[in-house]
């Protein structure tokens, strides 16, 4: 045990090292050549874009924490994107025993994996209730078996139709459901979370709030996975928690039913961004959405790099596709406070899809860049030099990118987890370039689907054992 936390303190100082002879000696070596303001502001665009966006998150988040700060029971206050205590005045701030609710997923072909299910929800096998989107092995038979509920009418909606199906079949009591995929794990009181399921909806029925959100976190596992944690962390402990009211849904969130019943009543019903649409369509109604960071689940990740690429793939092309096809709904949303404008006009319309071509030139600029220093340390002339394959953009760059990801690390990154994460610090400039590849292609698949009706890249998400694959190619979901 001992060698195991000595090595998660020397494993991220001797990449950092590695790093740092890196930029000395390729600014040593390097030739004199051509220096652009305005190439290496292009080139370090991403580190800037990252930069003023975290700290405007993290002032944001500050002011949740000050408007909390009066309050001593940090367990049902911290890591809120919302000041609870406002909602739930002091005479008032006690556990509250949950109305009836339910936890729904739709579920196909999960026979591989089904007792790793019934382990992970066997505490919760009451309030659980499952609907077969098309399955055709043996998961309905064997969770029937087992004694779970599980609807199946041999019908293949994909997740939205799967869940609308279901909620009208839930007895009219329940007010609550929290959607949950089947491969999460809630953690418990011991292993993350600092209240538990019960509390957590009683806070939310109180709220009187549409949806709220836990934190998920990536299970452990591999190197791939240390990326995916350090990044799932800040999009939650940041990006969520900076979102007041008007946040975002996940794959796990807890709804409201009649909200969740509307949501998916004018939902598209696409699989593609199915959260992000039902939250849209939820803040343009004037809900409320917020992020709870106090429970946590985990999910495993991508356990390969082309998994991960389908993956990425198909949260772009879905990005893209509802924020076009609900622009209107945006713009309602954006009306209501100004980081609410900043976060779904500037940041997403602006930095994440406007800009996107932008964004693909600053990545092959470092390439280059990274090639030339390579060159000047290892080879000879094999890069030619010149103003744009200068040395010092990349370095200029990784070096910003280092010190934001270790301020990153103690602001936003929980103790437990700083360890695992830390190695892959010195190198996430690098996954945040290569980010950039799949992003690209879910966007040109938009693109292709729209003028061509097929794709450049065919995604996981569009599985061929689904149904309504064929109707959305033919344009009747798209």
């Amino acid at each position: 045990m001992k060698f195991l936390r000595t090595w998660s303190v020397l494993a991220p100082l001797a990449v950092c090292g590695l790093l740092a002879g890196w930029i000395v000696l390729s600014l040593a070596n390097a030739r004199a050549v051509g220096f652009s303001i305005f190439v290496f502001a292009v080139a370090n665009l991403i580190v800037y874009t990252d930069a003023v966006d975290f700290a405007l998150r993290l002032y944001m988040r500050r002011r949740h924490t000050a408007a909390a700060g009066g309050i001593t029971d940090s367990s049902r206050n911290g890591n809120l994107s919302i000041n609870l205590a406002a909602i739930l005045p002091p005479d008032a701030r006690r556990v509250v025993p949950a109305s009836p609710f339910a936890i729904i997923a739709s579920i196909f072909n999960l026979e591989d994996h089904l007792d790793e299910f019934m382990r992970a929800f066997g505490p919760y096998r009451d309030r659980v209730w499952l609907i077969s989107d098309g399955s055709t092995d043996n998961t309905v038979l064997r969770l029937r078996q087992a004694g779970w509920r599980c609807f199946d009418d041999g019908v293949n909606r994909r997740k939205p139709g799967a869940l609308r199906c279901l909620l009208e079949r839930l007895p009219v009591h329940i007010e609550t459901v929290m959607v949950i995929d089947p491969d999460i794990r809630i953690r418990g009181l011991n292993d993350g979370s600092t209240i538990d399921v019960d509390q957590f909806v009683s806070d939310f029925q109180q709220s009187g709030a549409a949806a709220a959100c836990p934190r998920i976190m990536i299970e452990p596992d591999g190197f791939l996975a240390r990326f995916q944690a350090f990044e799932y962390a800040l999009a939650f402990r940041v990006g969520r928690e900076s979102l007041s009211d008007f946040s975002i849904t996940s794959g796990v969130s807890f709804y409201r039913r009649s909200a969740l019943t509307r949501a998916l009543g004018e939902h598209s019903l696409s699989v593609y961004a199915e959260d992000f649409e039902n939250a849209v369509i939820l803040l343009s109604h004037g809900e409320r959405i917020y992020y709870d960071g106090r429970l946590v689940v985990s999910t495993e990740g991508p356990g390969s790099l082309q998994r991960w690429f389908s993956q990425r793939v198909g949260w772009y092309h879905g990005l893209i596709k509802v924020y076009t096809e609900r622009f209107s709904e945006v713009l309602r949303i954006s009306r209501r406070s100004p980081f609410a404008a900043y976060h779904y006009l500037v940041y997403v319309g602006g930095l994440s899809l406007a800009i996107h071509l932008v964004k693909v030139v600053s990545a092959a600029l470092l390439l280059l860049s990274f090639l030339s220093g390579l060159d000047a340390l290892l080879l000879d002339d094999f890069v030619p030099l010149g103003t744009l394959t200068n040395p010092e953009y990349f370095t200029a760059a990784i070096s910003s990118y280092l010190a934001l990801g270790v301020i990153a690390l103690f602001t936003s990154v929980p103790k437990a987890e700083r360890s695992y994460t830390a190695p892959i610090v010195p190198l996430y400039l690098c996954y945040a370039i290569t980010h950039i590849v799949p992003m690209t292609v879910g966007f040109a698949n938009f693109f292709a689907l729209k003028l061509f009706r097929r794709r450049i890249y065919q995604d996981h998400y569009e599985s061929p054992a689904h149904s309504s694959v064929a109707a959305e190619k033919a344009g009747l979901l798209e």
